[in-house]
């Protein structure tokens, strides 16, 4: 049975992807995030702008996670008990920018009264607001000293509403806040997040510059294949691979899209595997009728990807979103968005949260940013 064939016209905007791997340290080139792929893969790397890029990295330390993308955009968080929340201190770099802190997650909705922070005896209530039907965050946009300086080295905190409470680990967090001081060049300044002193907020560097992308217009999407997939395609042993892997007995039909880049030149979406909630796809880059196919490789943050996960391109912006879910209830994952720059796919966003943690999806930390052009 041939595969069926369908447009990528219109297209919901779904995030980013890739497989979250909880301990591991990913850093970047800081030009270019690309891995070597094949000879024969279509190179998908970022435009960047002149000038050297911070790599993106992750650090555990502990109970506690840190990460830093390739604009130095820092977060540090800690997991509630049985993961079911969390407490997130992020700070953006330069020498005007202040820490931000979330807390919130799953388990405390039988309590009464607003969600408040206890660290010691000390009492934090912030902006509430609801996650979800079960879940809760609280936003501090300008915290106290005294609550940062609690969350780096106090010894007992959990998450209450009224009789409900959840604990959280501060195991590691004053080692994670060291580290973005450090990576940020705030240690001994007024805007440390743990060891501040009396240097001022101006010796602090300023932000590294986001790569600068340009994406190629949008063309026509009519006079498409809508058949099958072209002989060419279907005769690639990656196609034959994925299309084996995702067939289901007689009945089933595997769905792919194809979508055009340019005049002379489309791009095809071939589903590569799937399981409960995440649904593969590997994509090529063919002639206007279909022949060379070529198998894509997305840069990502720590290299490149040639099978992408719950993906779709959108030939209306010029993006594609992918987003890898760590489980089914997507708390937790990788998140990308790259965009077709007439002679590839450059990274444009890249989000991850390692460890499942009831944290929304709007807070994961940044992996990769760019600017559009």
């Amino acid at each position: 049975m041939t595969p069926r064939l369908r447009f990528a016209a219109t297209v919901a905007l779904v995030p980013l992807a890739l497989a979250a791997c909880k301990g591991q340290e990913a850093a970047s080139a800081p030009e270019a995030p690309t891995a070597q792929p094949p000879a024969e893969a279509a190179v998908a790397a970022p435009a960047v702008q002149g000038g050297a890029h911070p790599p993106s990295v992750t650090r555990e330390f502990r109970d506690w996670t840190a990460i830093c993308d390739n604009t130095n955009h820092c977060v540090a968080f800690g997991s509630a008990e049985e993961n079911m929340g969390f407490v997130m201190v992020s700070l953006a770099p330069g020498p005007q920018a202040r820490p931000v802190v979330h807390m919130g997650g799953w388990g405390l909705e039988d309590g009464q009264g607003d969600v408040y922070a206890e660290i010691d005896g000390r009492r934090y209530a912030g902006k509430n607001s609801k996650m979800d039907e079960e879940g809760d965050v609280i936003a501090f946009q300008t915290p106290s000293a005294q609550l940062l300086h609690d969350l780096g080295n106090g010894s007992f905190m959990a998450l209450r509403r009224g009789d409900e409470k959840m604990k959280v680990s501060l195991g590691g967090a004053a080692a994670a806040f060291l580290w973005i001081d450090e990576r940020q060049g705030r240690l001994g300044t007024s805007t440390a997040l743990i060891r501040r002193g009396d240097q001022p907020a101006s010796g602090v560097p300023a932000a590294p510059a986001a790569p600068r992308v340009t994406l190629a217009p949008a063309v026509a999407q009519n006079g498409l294949p809508q058949d099958d997939l072209s002989p060419a395609v279907l005769a690639h042993a990656r196609v034959k691979e994925c299309l084996a892997e995702t067939r289901r007995g007689e009945r089933f039909e595997a769905e792919v899209e194809v979508a055009r880049l340019a005049a002379d030149k489309l791009l095809w979406s071939v589903p590569c595997g799937e399981g409960a909630y995440n649904f593969s796809q590997a994509y090529f880059l063919t002639t206007a009728d279909g022949n060379a196919p070529q198998p894509v490789a997305f840069p990502t943050a720590a290299g490149s990807e040639q099978t992408l996960v719950n993906s779709r391109y959108d030939p209306k912006t010029r993006t594609l979103f992918a987003f890898a879910k760590g489980r089914g209830l997507g708390d937790c994952g990788h998140m990308g968005v790259w965009g077709w720059t007439g002679e590839r796919f450059a990274l444009l966003e890249e989000k991850a949260m390692p460890t499942c943690t009831a944290m929304p999806q709007d807070l994961w930390p940044s992996t990769w940013r760019a600017t559009k052009d």
